[in-house]
């Protein structure tokens, strides 16, 4: 998949210190986990809570909600003691407000009439930086609910019109229909609780990046310019799924129009698991018994039919609507994989006997897990499209009404960490209170105890 899409803010330099919040790529270990392995996560004390002024509003008092604890966390980065206050103002408000999240309907929340006027100042006008917050956010969802994977997935985000930044004619993948809507790549953390979107990018067409007029009125940094959106995720899977903790899930990305091979390496390189998308005539090599590349290259598809590839199995994932499917595995490797270590590979095909035109193709490095639990995870992009529909709606991934770009990245920003609160356990520790009485059998009654 290409296109053009905004840079988003440069990342920082490689001797630069490590802040909180900031993203910080670690080399990767020559062998990745296995996917359900959670390693060590970050400890508590490696968190750096924002220390929220006064007893009154969102300052004080915030963290003894689960609310507040993320918000602590999460807007750390931010310099100033009313960016915090306004920031949390703004996810409480998209938490409580029901109908399309506006400024407006937003402020409403709080019943003070100025902070209309305050928090747009603070989504379209300010100078906070939102990716020391998504990194933030990374990390203490991956403290929270430790991903089970990591998936880069381009949505679309119907909107009311074509006057907001990004908002273009897009045919909906969902339902083939023609719509107005934003399309942004996102980076979502799968959970046990859900998927929760950390880092996003914005789609931008031509009408946009080249007409000058619109670039103004939209205030779009210089550097936007057309990037690959396989590329971007990659960025965005090094940048973002790093500050995370050093459990590496996973990672699914549709690589249909990439060269896989080296989209594998690369991954690899960070010591991510890959589940890749790949297209049916991608070029693959079969291996023979002693893990050496056969002589021959062939296509997924005709690699999956063919001798090799031997019978197929019959499998339904658990939990799924649909199904079931015939699956068949064959070793191979990627006939693009760049010269360096070479990870044994494995083509995955899931074939629909009721709809064959549906047959899809998967390349991973995840050589032990079951059929069951790859395909599971394949099925995790087609969650995220349900969910952004849901959910997201509900808690202003979609609704974002003002013109400016950075603006839309600082309200998604906090959209996602309203969705994040939203979706995340509690795992504060219970108060201690009396224990509870003993339990009775049915028809018998508890007798009172006898004095000393």
């Amino acid at each position: 998949m290409t296109g053009r899409v905004a840079f988003r803010e440069p990342a920082p330099a490689p001797d630069a210190p490590i802040t909180p919040g900031a993203a910080r790529i670690a080399p990767g270990p020559g062998t990745a986990p296995v996917a359900g392995t959670v390693a060590a996560l970050f400890a508590e004390g490696d968190f750096r809570p924002a220390v929220f002024d006064g007893p009154d509003g969102p300052g004080g008092g915030a963290g003894d909600d689960l609310v507040g604890e993320l918000c602590r966390r999460v807007l750390g980065s931010l310099a100033r003691s009313d960016q915090r206050r306004s920031g949390e103002l703004y996810i409480r408000g998209l938490l409580a407000a029901t109908g399309r999240k506006s400024i407006r309907n937003i402020a409403a929340q709080t019943g003070v009439p100025a902070d209309a006027q305050r928090l747009h100042h603070f989504i379209s006008d300010s100078t906070w930086r939102w990716r020391p917050v998504r990194a933030a956010l990374a990390h203490h969802v991956g403290a929270l609910a430790p991903p089970r994977a990591w998936v880069v997935h381009t949505v679309t985000l119907p909107r009311a019109g074509r006057g907001g930044v990004g908002v273009e004619r897009f045919t909906d993948p969902r339902t083939g229909r023609r719509v107005n809507a934003r399309r942004a790549v996102g980076l979502w953390a799968v959970t046990d609780h859900g998927a929760c979107p950390v880092d996003w990018i914005l789609w931008l067409t031509p009408r946009w990046l080249d007409d000058p007029e619109l670039r103004a009125r939209a205030r779009l940094p210089a550097d936007a310019a057309a990037v690959d959106a396989v590329a971007a995720g990659l960025d965005m899977v090094r940048a973002t799924a790093a500050t995370a903790g050093p459990h590496r899930a996973p990672v699914l990305l549709d690589a249909r129009h990439a060269p896989a091979g080296r989209v594998a390496a690369r991954l690899q390189a960070g010591g991510f698991p890959y589940l890749l998308r790949i297209a049916a005539s991608h070029p693959v090599t079969p291996l023979a018994a002693d893990g050496r590349d056969a002589a021959r290259v062939v296509t997924a598809r005709r690699l999956a039919t063919g001798p090799a590839a031997g019978s197929y199995g019959r499998v339904r994932p658990p939990g799924a609507a649909d199904g079931p499917y015939d699956v068949v595995r064959v070793p191979c490797r990627a006939y693009d994989t760049p010269p360096g270590p070479r990870r044994r590979q494995l083509l995955l095909a899931r074939h629909d006997p009721y709809h064959p035109e549906r047959t899809a193709y998967w390349l991973t490095d995840l050589t032990t897990l079951p059929s069951t639990a790859l395909l599971r995870l394949a099925a995790a992009p087609d969650e995220i499209d349900r969910d952004v529909c849901v959910t997201g709606r509900r808690h202003g991934l979609h609704d974002f009404d003002g013109r400016s770009f950075a603006g839309w990245h600082r309200h998604i920003t906090l959209a996602s960490a309203a969705h994040a609160a939203a979706l995340l356990p509690d795992r504060r520790p219970a108060v201690a209170g009396p224990p509870p009485p003993a339990p009775t059998r049915r028809g018998e009654r508890s007798l009172p105890r006898k004095r000393p």
